[in-house]
């Protein structure tokens, strides 16, 4: 595979930005539980339900349907 400097650059940047929102975050969330729960109150009720139902998202559910699927023929 051969990537280009763009594409390289492209990557090294998400990886970057993604280390520095995840400390940064952290470094919000540690004060007390609230903080960590809750955002400290300050974010919408909505923005916190996405974030719940995010991450109750996976591919078993799917990987389970199509193997059911797939045993019953």
């Amino acid at each position: 595979m051969n990537l280009h400097i763009v594409d390289i650059g492209i990557i090294l940047l998400y990886l970057t930005s993604t280390i520095f929102i995840g400390f940064y975050i952290s470094k919000k969330a540690t004060k007390d539980m609230n903080s960590y729960f809750l955002g400290g109150n300050r974010i919408p009720w909505w923005i916190l339900g996405i974030s719940d139902a995010s991450g109750m998202f996976d591919i078993s559910g799917t990987m389970l349907l199509v193997y059911w699927l797939l045993c019953m023929e």
